[in-house]
């Protein structure tokens, strides 16, 4: 099954194909972006702030702010992982996708460390970064959904469709709907080291064995690129909306969507787009 999602816009940004230098240029910049990115999250905690402030606690409404910009940053990565797979740059599109689902994690673990300040705990710097310093950490956090697809002849397939063709609550729809829930619950257990493992794939060259080489050009498929960024589009969407309505929301977290609301020059997030396969 396929659920039709959305990617952020590119705004004024300009699409091209693969043969356009000016595209070419464009894939050239973002991979070097993206392996300082990696570079930088391999040292997180040798730099940014400063020793002497690593001890120092924080308040709830800089561990909110920091969410948000966490939140947009995921956005905008989502945009240019777009970019990137318009101009057919499918393997570099992924690795920014990546990295677009972590700093997703990154809102979701902030805003929890926001919570333990709230109910009287303290948090410190240093604890902020050794929570948001583990890549594979941060994919199970910033994992708000899952998406099942299946051909129609395969085992997944056709449970799919014996649940979809039987009546809710039939002993035949039971019997489909726990198959289905069991797998989906092993599905998200793997996903976010799947997540870290396709990520690096997308973007090294690796020796995988005597007669193979990881090379990121052939490992990641269009359809492969295609479904990584709608599940990203997806759960940055949910979010997303959250954040842009907290009036909506405010049942869910009055304090949280309360303070949102105070925040009237909060980041503005990218919108999502449609993307096509």
């Amino acid at each position: 099954m396929r659920r039709t999602l959305s990617l952020p816009s590119c705004h004024a940004a300009r699409t091209s194909e693969p043969n356009d230098p000016k595209g070419l240029q464009l894939q050239t910049v973002v991979s070097k972006l993206i392996e300082a990115h990696c570079l930088l999250a391999e040292v997180t905690n040798l730099t940014g702030a400063p020793l002497s402030s690593m001890s120092a606690s924080v308040s709830p409404q800089y561990l909110l702010e920091g969410a948000a910009y966490a939140l947009e940053q995921c956005g905008l990565l989502l945009r240019d992982a777009n970019l990137l797979y318009r101009s057919g740059s499918y393997a570099s599109a992924v690795a920014l996708a990546a990295f677009a689902q972590e700093e997703l994690g990154r809102w979701k673990m902030l805003l929890d460390l926001r919570r333990k300040v709230i109910d009287g705990d303290s948090v410190t710097i240093k604890e902020i970064k050794t929570r948001c310093g583990d890549h594979v950490r941060k994919q199970e956090a910033g994992m708000m959904s899952t998406t099942m697809r299946a051909d129609m002849d395969s085992g997944l397939g056709k449970l799919l469709q014996a649940r979809a063709n039987s009546k809710p609550g039939s002993k035949e729809w039971k019997a489909a709907d726990e198959q289905i829930q069991k797998l989906d619950r092993q599905k998200a257990k793997r996903a976010p080291d799947d997540r870290h493992k396709q990520r690096m794939s997308a973007l090294y060259v690796d020796a995988v064995a005597p007669d193979r080489w990881n090379r990121p050009t052939n490992e990641i498929s269009v359809a492969a690129a295609f479904d990584y960024l709608q599940d990203a589009a997806n759960d940055y969407s949910l979010q997303r909306d959250r954040y842009t309505n907290p009036e909506v929301y405010k049942p869910d977290d009055p304090e949280l969507y309360t303070a949102l609301e105070k925040w009237t020059d909060r980041p503005t997030l990218p919108n999502p787009d449609q993307l096509a396969p």
